[in-house]
């Protein structure tokens, strides 16, 4: 027997077994590394069992998810994927409502819902599997064409390309802080998303929805310019009393002595000019709703979003011309004519007191 009473060479030595919990934990891994790299999207049952789901070849691929320790060994070794072919997967959307929390401007603000579908699974049944990652769970399913979503949590259609807008200076329309923005065509509507990473959603609680009719804008256009200003830098003169008064002792025998001193005393900086351009372009968007004008700014890279969304509504001051003329303005008109003899005293006076009544 050698010094810690196991001797190597004898060949009767019991070896130990294989402990089986152990070898189940090592081939469930290796399965679901297999898995992973699919890329799948994690979802979870109503059970709180948790699931990957990947869509691969024509087909709907699940697997379990277990933790590595507190499972059971029969239950880690039934832990396999499942596949389902496309035409067999009766994938379908779960209808969520979607009720509103507050309005602010021309936003509504949802609670954020979850992202539901509904899949026959052999051996399961018909199971309802919920996102974990809406943001990324609703592009696959969209892409791998398992299942429709609409933009923006089911709240809307994008029907146009998706921009990136900054508001400035928005006024009742847009509440206060909503700046960064995202915002699409939806039929008649521009719609706009406060602050979202894409226009499913991002991680926040809730989501803002902002609906703004195509036919209250009256107008775009770019305003403002690039002004340029011109610094100038340097110049400065400096005197150093020291510098003048080694000079005297380095230049004895000249007849300029003062001469060396303030050349040696006297020193100055460069004069430098710089030309800095300052971008005070603007994309003003007038809105009319419910009676009232608004002139909102957005900045000057958003007017590619509304030369696509609303083109026809480009500034255009003969289009405009049709704002009916006020009262005053009618008179002052009639009053003109009738000095020139177009119109007679008569029918000026006339018309004058039709158009006073309605001021």
């Amino acid at each position: 027997m050698s010094l810690f009473g196991w001797n190597r060479d004898d060949a009767n030595e019991e070896r130990p077994e294989p402990n089986p919990l152990y070898q189940a934990r090592e081939a469930y891994e290796a399965r679901r590394r297999a898995f992973e790299g699919y890329q799948p999207i994690r979802l979870h049952d109503a059970d709180g069992g948790a699931w990957w789901l990947a869509a691969v070849d024509g087909a709907v691929m699940l697997f379990p998810l277990h933790e590595r320790s507190g499972t059971p060994k029969e239950t880690l070794d039934a832990a396999r994927e499942i596949r389902i072919s496309l035409g067999q997967a009766d994938v379908r959307r779960m209808s969520e409502e979607h009720t509103p929390i507050r309005a602010e401007g021309i936003f509504t603000v949802y609670k954020k819902p979850d992202a539901c579908i509904g899949l026959h699974v052999p051996g399961h049944g018909r199971m309802a599997l919920t996102a974990d990652q809406i943001e990324r769970a609703i592009p696959y399913l969209i892409e791998h064409g398992l299942a429709r979503f609409r933009a923006v949590y089911d709240l809307a259609d994008c029907t146009g390309p998706v921009f990136e807008i900054k508001c400035g200076q928005c006024g009742e329309l847009f509440p206060k802080g909503y700046t960064s923005m995202q915002v699409f065509r939806d039929a008649d509507d521009l719609i706009f998303v406060h602050n979202k990473r894409n226009i499913y959603g991002g991680g926040e609680k809730t989501v803002a929805i902002g609906r703004l009719p195509a036919a209250a804008v009256r107008f775009y256009r770019l305003c403002g310019g690039v002004r340029t200003e011109t610094r100038v830098s340097g110049g400065r003169v400096s005197v150093d009393r020291s510098a003048a008064y080694w000079a005297g002792w380095m230049h004895p025998l000249s007849f300029n002595q003062h001469g060396h001193a303030i050349e040696a005393a006297v020193s100055s900086e460069p004069i430098h000019t710089e030309q800095i351009e300052h971008d005070e372009r603007y994309v003003e968007l007038c809105v009319r709703m419910d009676g009232k004008t608004y002139d909102l700014q957005f900045s000057p890279d958003s007017l590619a979003a509304f030369d696509a969304m609303v083109p026809e509504k480009e500034f255009d001051e003969a289009a405009l011309s049709d704002r009916q003329p006020t009262p005053a303005e009618q008179i002052a008109v009639l009053a003109d004519l009738c000095e020139k003899g177009w119109v007679s005293r008569m029918e000026f006076e006339q018309a004058k007191t039709r158009l006073l009544a309605q001021i």
